[in-house]
């Protein structure tokens, strides 16, 4: 009789921190997926209101999930190992910052959120956590229409070079196409995952929405990197050649990426040259060609450290004179390792890769075949998208954090059944009374 009331009491315990956790999480994904426009939050303290908020709730997060923790849960790859070294240095990197304590505090942050996302990945169910990241963008994505709809002055935007192109809740435009570029990937993967007709029909009008915040914003591109994210993951259970593209995609978008950034050095220009005209991706190249004149010296080997490149006088200083304006943003995650972290971290960078890539998709357990698609096709679709934004090295954005989810998730097998009687696994209860009980089976 106590047995059973203990299992009772300990599954009720399971489900009311599953239930905690994921309300955190959906907690995270409003406040953390990017800036809300100043018309919504005084502006003077958006960003440091929003990311005080967040912390709060990873901590929150982290004291719940730490007791649960089982590590044997899971058969964790060693090549994990790289995730945590290049991390690490990240983290150290601030230390020689001269954003000095800011860039220590965000250098703590990025660690103990991502042993946050660490915890998550180890003790909720994978579907749980994609389901609530499906739900918050969503929800984030209708506010965004609700606001272009009822209050254009907000939800619009207003500056001359982007007149007109929805930025919805957000500061930036850019945000809203790469929320909406990450809704839509997720729930193209979800919705062959059930086949009733009210499953179906609620994921194509999340998908529609999706596609309409996309072409609103102006992000085509993202729209087109999502759909081709989700043909990767998609027919990754079809096709060993279509797993095996997938797998690959990061190391083909670093490489895309070193191909840009040499063509500038090389011509010694601040705009890309394909034959057809001078190609400048709404002026990416030349905060890439100012960054690159910069790098070198005594910071390549290790970086100018955490925050510290953009922070320095000499670089804000040299390029507000040679362009009139300012913007402490790489916009390419993987300059951004090579100017915070140098050399070094470009290497960690390269490990963690080769890692992901060769760690490839459709292993472990049947169950698991989906899960590993999705979880490659999203670290496809981060890799693609740091091209020409940088959520590499952030601390509290949503994207930058749950691609280490999805990464340790790809890294990982899900182990063998724990034995009966464990927290895991409570012993099945015993049959009623009268119940036969089965004999043996009898050979064909």
């Amino acid at each position: 009789m106590n047995a059973g009331v203990s299992d009772v009491t300990g599954d009720m315990t399971r489900r009311t921190s599953d239930g905690a956790l994921a309300l955190l999480l959906l907690l995270i994904v409003l406040l953390s997926t990017g800036s809300f426009s100043p018309e919504l939050i005084d502006a003077s303290r958006n960003d440091l209101l929003q990311q005080a908020l967040v912390e709060v709730l990873w901590i929150a997060v982290v004291a719940i999930a730490l007791p649960r923790l089982r590590l044997e849960r899971y058969a964790w790859d060693p090549r994990i190992g790289a995730i945590a070294a290049f991390v690490f240095y990240g983290a150290l990197s601030s230390l020689w910052s001269s954003d000095g304590v800011s860039a220590m505090m965000k250098g703590g942050a990025m660690t103990f959120n991502i042993l946050a996302v660490f915890l998550l990945a180890a003790v909720l169910r994978f579907e749980v956590v994609v389901g609530v990241l499906v739900a918050g963008l969503a929800l984030l994505d209708l506010a965004s229409l609700a606001l272009v709809i009822l209050m254009p002055d907000i939800g619009l935007v207003q500056t001359w070079q982007h007149a007109g192109q929805w930025s919805g809740v957000f500061e930036q435009k850019q945000t809203l196409g790469i929320t909406s570029a990450m809704l839509l990937y997720l729930t193209a993967m979800r919705l062959p995952a059930r086949g009733d007709l009210g499953w179906r029909a609620l994921h194509l009008a999340i998908a529609a929405l999706a596609t309409a915040c996309i072409l609103g914003s102006g992000s085509r591109g993202g729209g087109g990197l999502a759909l081709a994210a989700a043909a990767l993951g998609f027919f990754s259970d079809r096709s060993r050649l279509v797993r095996a593209v997938a797998a690959v995609t990061p190391v083909l978008a670093s490489a895309v990426a070193l191909g840009l950034l040499s063509m500038l050095v090389v011509s010694d220009r601040d705009v890309l040259n394909f034959g057809a005209g001078d190609v400048d991706l709404t002026d990416r190249t030349r905060i890439w060609k100012h960054a690159l004149d910069w790098v070198g010296g005594g910071n390549l080997i290790f970086g100018s450290g955490l925050n510290g490149f953009w922070s320095r006088k000499d670089v804000a200083d040299a390029f507000w004179g040679g362009h009139g304006w300012f913007l402490d943003n790489y916009h390419n995650g993987y300059l951004a390792v090579l100017g915070d972290c140098g050399l070094v971290g470009v290497v960690l960078l390269a490990a963690v890769t080769l890692s992901l890539a060769s760690a490839g998709v459709g292993n472990g357990l049947p169950r698991e075949t989906s899960q590993k698609n999705l979880s490659m096709g999203f670290v496809a679709l981060f890799y693609l998208i740091n091209v020409t934004e940088t959520y590499l090295l952030r601390s509290t954005n949503l994207a930058a954090l749950i691609f280490f989810f999805f990464a340790f998730r790809l890294l990982s097998t899900e182990a063998a059944a724990p034995a009966e009687g464990t927290d895991e696994n409570p012993p099945a209860p015993a049959p009623a009374v009268g119940t036969p009980l089965p004999g043996p089976v009898e050979a064909n």
